[in-house]
């Protein structure tokens, strides 16, 4: 069946009331029709999900070029024309962590392939990563092993006190033999491949980000308490400068890449290309706390800095903490 073939209903098909445009007046559903090819209903779902219709591509440009606009062009009601925030930050960070998964995951077996191949060939053991022969005593490997063996006794130690309220006495003893069986699983296979561990641990990195920036949204409530600003106002700064500072390291990288290739005159330039990328993202950040609340710049520095300090305390509490649970849990 062709697509002239088949025409749009006059009434809407979720509540019977008249159709007025693309949309029902009265429920608000949209006026499409479902039988239709197939690859027309998948080209219609993957621009519904990338939003391929400009917004996309806009959103990402003011995302990356104009401080706290997007932020404030959302509190002020002007928001179809943008992608939603949260969309926003799921499909940047989403997206480079599958690549930079996929990427490791690729270095990783290339550099085991090449370890293998030199090893065979030369039946020495590679044992560090730029290809030099490191031979360990006797007793430097024994202080390695107690000092490992003192590692696992604290993270066994903090995994055996971990209980529940709900749980009874019996059922949180089984708890603790269950992970302190699982960390010595996970200590032994971190121990032998500890690149799979890290590959892994980027899949919880997206909600590790999204457990954080609340507390960020809290920190920028209490020292812009003056501005009366509701705290989901601040949730939504953060997010859009989460997505910039996501979508900018993926920017780094990608520049960073290309300037390891050693090409003429193209990787001094991206070199150059990666540093005015990394000098622009604090200044963008506090740029957009200048825009978005429209102080003066000496207050803007001085609470950027503070909320630079903070949250970079609270971040590496926090990733420890992640770690931790992620090894014991896992």
């Amino acid at each position: 069946m062709s697509n002239s073939a088949v025409a749009k209903p006059s009434i809407c098909q979720n509540c019977g009331g008249s159709l007025a445009g693309n949309y029902c007046s009265n429920c608000g559903q949209a006026n499409k029709e479902s039988r239709r090819p197939f690859i027309a209903l998948i080209r219609g779902m993957f621009f519904v999900v990338f939003e391929l219709d400009g917004r996309a591509y806009k959103t990402i440009w003011y995302l990356f070029t104009r401080p706290g606009f997007l932020s404030r062009e959302y509190v002020s009601g002007r928001r179809a024309s943008y992608t939603s925030p949260l969309r926003l930050f799921l499909v940047i960070s989403i997206g480079f962590f599958l690549l930079a998964s996929l990427n490791t995951s690729f270095q990783s077996l290339t550099s085991t392939a090449a370890e293998a191949v030199a090893a065979e060939s030369s039946g020495v053991d590679l044992s560090s990563s730029n290809g030099e022969v490191v031979i360990l005593t006797a007793e430097d490997s024994e202080q390695e092993d107690e000092g490992d063996i003192e590692d696992l006794q604290d993270i066994i130690n903090f995994a055996s006190g971990i209980s529940f309220p709900f749980l009874s006495p019996e059922g949180n003893r089984i708890l603790s033999e269950i992970l302190i069986i699982q960390v010595e699983t996970n200590y032994k296979e971190v121990a032998n491949d500890p690149g799979n561990f890290l590959i892994s641990a980027l899949e919880y990195i997206t909600l590790f980000m999204l457990m954080m920036m609340p507390l960020l949204a809290l920190i920028q409530q209490i020292l812009y308490i003056t501005r009366r600003r509701y705290y989901v106002e601040q949730f939504i700064l953060t997010l859009h400068n989460h997505s910039f500072l996501v979508f900018s390291i993926f920017l780094i990288w990608v520049v960073g890449m290309v300037e390891e290739m050693e090409i003429v005159l193209l990787s001094s330039a991206f070199g150059w290309i990666g540093a005015a990328l990394g000098l622009w993202v604090p200044i963008y950040l506090y740029l957009s706390l200048k825009n978005f609340f429209d102080e003066g710049y000496f207050v803007t520095a001085l609470k950027f800095f503070t909320i630079s300090l903070v949250y970079s305390v609270c971040v590496g509490v926090g990733i420890a903490i992640f770690f931790l649970l992620l090894f014991i849990f896992s």
